[in-house]
């Protein structure tokens, strides 16, 4: 799967945010299923697991801030992700608390998280569009 492909894809290609988000999936555990699986799991045990569950479901998804991203992340990686990017740390919180509801809503259009194959569907099927 190409995560980072995906990611431009889902985020509209907006290059702050494609960077941002593609930063923090290789952070948190890789850019494949593992990786977004870890992705999940790092927001669900920092707090936002409420918010997960509802980009996971099919139901409405629930906004998160740019202060609850920061939290998530916390300062170190935070500024090492904005670094990267050559954003601001308030720039790469912004980002994240736009670009995570979706992205996470797209990859589990079914109301769970797909396996490998699954994953790899659905990934291709979005980048086809």
């Amino acid at each position: 799967m190409d995560v980072n492909a995906l990611v431009k894809k889902v985020t509209g290609g907006a290059q702050g945010a494609h960077g941002t988000l593609s930063t923090v999936m290789g952070m948190v555990g890789g850019q494949d299923h593992a990786g977004f699986n870890n992705l999940l799991s790092s927001l669900t045990s920092g707090g936002l697991g409420d918010q997960v569950k509802s980009w996971v479901s099919t139901g409405a998804n629930q906004v998160i801030s740019s202060q609850q991203v920061a939290s998530w992340l916390g300062n170190d990686k935070l500024n090492q992700v904005a670094h990267s990017v050559g954003l601001s740390p308030n720039e790469v919180a912004d980002h994240l608390a736009k670009e995570l509801p979706a992205f996470v809503d797209k990859l589990t259009p079914h109301g769970s998280v797909p396996d490998q194959a699954g994953l790899e569907s659905v990934a291709g099927q979005i980048v086809g569009e």
